[in-house]
């Protein structure tokens, strides 16, 4: 019995028995679908909003059209047909497949922090894209953002542990884990800066409030965070 897996963080790909698919049944409209069931989990997506979705230039019959053929590709060579539950409604079988995307709202709702970031292996759907899809990429970009928002409360919640249960150490880790998500949150960055001078690191704290002073200039054009160009000026102070 082959056991199905959607990966959607970091990229977008399904394995069968631990093995990625290639081929016809990894084309892009086919691993669409598996993306937006997966993501609406029990409440499923109706089949109106899935052809609007992934056929939003089609009219309505052709749109049907699409999705049936879709749907049929995918219950002939994925599972016998067990891989999509409901009629008008349409649901991914969670005991036919798993995805990374379950398990990573799973363990944030449970509290297991550390198991969800380990999970989340990059941006939601990374370098995926529908052509003339304009609906579809908007979900993508919403979805992007909510997931990495969650994970960013996760890693949050986790250097706060550490600072609370008095290791600095296990903190720095998490808030350099905290910028490698966001490296432009000024927030984050205070943070690190604060947690490498708590581990009496200020060659650090100082290089990492530079860095991000930099990247500020050349990607976005704009000057630093005041907070983070005060906390130079501090570090600057003790080590002169």
């Amino acid at each position: 019995m082959e056991t199905l897996r959607l990966l959607t963080f970091g990229g977008l790909t399904l394995q069968v028995d631990n093995g990625t698919m290639t081929g016809a049944s990894t084309r892009r409209h086919r691993l669409a679908l598996l993306a937006l069931l997966a993501v609406a989990r029990n409440r499923g997506l109706s089949r109106d909003k899935i052809q609007a979705y992934l056929w939003p230039e089609s009219d309505a019959d052709h749109a049907r059209h699409g999705l049936n053929q879709l749907l049929y590709f995918q219950r002939r060579h994925l599972y016998d047909g067990g891989l999509f539950l409901g009629r008008k409604t349409l649901r991914l079988n969670p005991a036919v497949i798993t995805t990374d995307v379950w398990e990573f709202e799973d363990a944030l709702d449970a509290g297991a922090y550390e198991t969800a970031v380990r999970l989340y292996s990059g941006p939601f759907l990374d370098g995926f894209f529908l052509r003339g899809a304009p609906d579809f990429e908007h979900w993508v970009e919403d979805q992007r953002l909510r997931l990495k928002r969650r994970c960013a409360v996760a890693i949050t919640t986790l250097a706060r542990t550490a600072e609370k249960e008095g290791d600095p150490r296990r903190a720095l880790g998490w808030w350099h884990h905290a910028v490698e998500l966001d490296p432009f949150d000024a927030d984050t960055m205070r943070q690190l800066v604060a947690a490498s001078l708590a581990v009496g690191d200020r060659a650090a704290a100082l290089g990492a409030a530079q860095q991000y002073a930099v990247l500020l200039r050349t990607e976005l054009g704009i000057g630093p965070d005041p907070e983070v160009m005060r906390l130079i000026g501090q570090v600057r102070e003790t080590t002169g």
